[in-house]
């Protein structure tokens, strides 16, 4: 290549030569001279440039002289944490025949993020048995995203909790590992967008969304969403969602639904274990997402809307409406063997939060109600157990007040502190018991929460908690479920 190079200066010299020698002759000799020099120096150039790429060891381009370089991609925005910005990403790795590595070349111009969230716990809880001081690696999240391209977005929610997926002698880990999410959206507009069939969470309430340890002041999560709404709620699903007008925006979801049988594997012949009952609500009602394990066909239908009110700046909130025609498994049964028919499930709930503007002061709110069609044939009121029977209806509500400090002026990078208190009240078992049961009185599953404490924010991505809850449930022989916890959460 460098005697390439030589030769082609050469000539370019004598080009020159030629052309001082050739002063005298005529205008149109000169023309075509000059003619000639450039289309030389034009050649020079181009050979200069490869040469450039072949001493720095960059692959030659097949059938071609002048080759401009690897493409640079336009600067995009992620969809993880609120469209933050992605660095700029260049092609795929390609190896001296030019021929991509690891087969990865086709998503060359994708931006893949991953994001994390986590909660580490630590304090005592009031037990049977008493109190028991210990320590939770609640759970560790990870969020892969991958957008493909501008309207097409990978994203995927996989979750270890308690610090582990095993449970042997050996390795003593005791714990779980979920795929909460796993979608495709389609985005075509603002008003309209479809994610594709997955596994995602179920658009109701706000926690259930936004259960990182950040949108929360508490060491657990509020207790509503601890049962009555079987936070974290996610199922095999698909929906669409989008803007109807400014601060208004929906969401619809068709998914498997709840099922009552609080087991994988189908419904077996003898006893089985309710998904609902009076003592944990909907908390085993969740249907299985893998291997075709769901016991019943009726699907489960979604419907949320969130709103910003430009009317009382500070103010959001929203209300959600779930609903399935049937919650009952294939083959349910009494425990005399009788066959259960059918029962339907309506889930309403409806939240606000409201920070007022130019103070520290935070308010929030949350009412839910479940509506059961027919409990006479509900596994709860037909297992033998007086204790777990289910009424016609539950329902819950919370209140919560809070404070942000900022200590900007004192601490470095300025932290925020905020107290909180919040009371919960749920009713689990309201009445309208119908089974072969003997049933307790009406109030057996009221349960009543006050949590106080407070939360430390050294950015917004990271919390410090500690908070003392006070609990009362009317249930005989209830464990109390006092606690004393202490976490640190994270959300990057």
């Amino acid at each position: 290549m460098k005697q390439l190079l030589t030769v082609c200066c050469a000539l370019l010299c004598g080009v020159n030569l030629c052309f001082a020698q050739s002063s005298e002759q005529e205008s149109a000799t000169n023309a075509e001279l000059l003619k000639e020099m450039k289309a030389l120096e034009a050649k020079v150039a181009s050979l200069e440039r490869r040469l450039k790429r072949y001493e720095n060891g960059e692959p030659q381009p097949k059938n071609s002289t002048a080759s401009t370089g690897a493409k640079q991609l336009p600067e995009k925005a992620s969809t993880v944490s609120d469209q933050t910005a992605a660095p700029q990403h260049a092609e795929g790795i390609t190896s001296s025949s030019s021929q991509p590595l690891f087969g990865l070349g086709y998503r060359s111009q994708s931006i893949l993020s991953i994001g994390a969230y986590g909660e580490l716990k630590f304090g005592g809880q009031d037990m049977p048995g008493g109190w028991r001081d210990g320590f939770d690696a609640g759970r560790i999240v990870l969020l892969p995203t991958l957008q493909v391209n501008d309207s097409i977005i990978f994203n995927a929610e996989i979750e270890f909790e308690h610090g582990g997926i095993a449970d042997d002698n050996d390795d003593k880990l005791t714990g779980e590992a979920d795929i909460e999410q796993a979608y495709i959206d389609f985005k075509f507009n603002e008003h309209f967008n479809w994610r594709a069939p997955g596994v995602d969470v179920v658009p109701f309430g706000f926690i259930n969304l936004f259960h990182e340890p950040t949108q929360f002041y508490s060491v657990e999560r509020p207790e509503l969403a601890n049962g009555l709404i079987p936070t974290t709620w996610f199922e095999g699903s698909t929906s669409i969602y989008g803007k109807i007008i400014d601060n208004l925006n929906y969401q619809f979801q068709i998914n498997t639904g709840l099922e009552d049988i609080g087991q994988n594997g189908g419904v077996p012949k003898g006893p089985y274990d309710p998904g609902i009952s009076g003592e944990d609500a909907l908390g085993f009602a969740r249907t299985p997402i893998g291997d075709f394990n769901q016991t019943k066909n009726a699907p489960g239908f979604a419907w949320r809307l969130s709103y910003t009110p430009p009317f009382l700046p500070g103010l959001s909130g929203s209300s959600s409406v779930f609903f399935t025609p049937n919650v009952v498994p294939r083959g349910a049964h009494a425990d005399d063997g009788t066959p259960l028919g059918h029962s339907s499930l309506t889930m309403i709930d409806t939240e606000a939060r409201y920070r007022i503007p130019n103070t520290g002061f935070e308010f929030r709110g949350e009412l839910v109600d479940v509506f059961l069609g027919d409990p006479r044939n509900l596994r709860a009121n037909n297992d033998g157990d007086p204790e777990n029977n289910v009424g016609d209806k539950m329902w819950g509500g919370s209140l919560e007040a809070a404070y942000h400090i900022s200590l900007s002026a004192s601490i470095h990078n300025g932290w925020e502190i905020v107290p909180f208190y919040r009371y919960t009240y749920e009713d689990l078992q309201t009445g309208g018991f119908e089974g072969r049961d003997m049933n307790l009185p009406t109030g057996q599953g009221t349960r009543q929460f006050h949590t106080i404490g407070i939360a430390a924010f050294p950015t917004p991505q990271i919390v410090l908690k500690l908070d003392y809850q006070f609990a009362f449930d009317d249930a005989p022989n209830s464990p109390h479920a006092d606690h004393l916890l202490g976490a640190i959460g994270f959300f990057f």
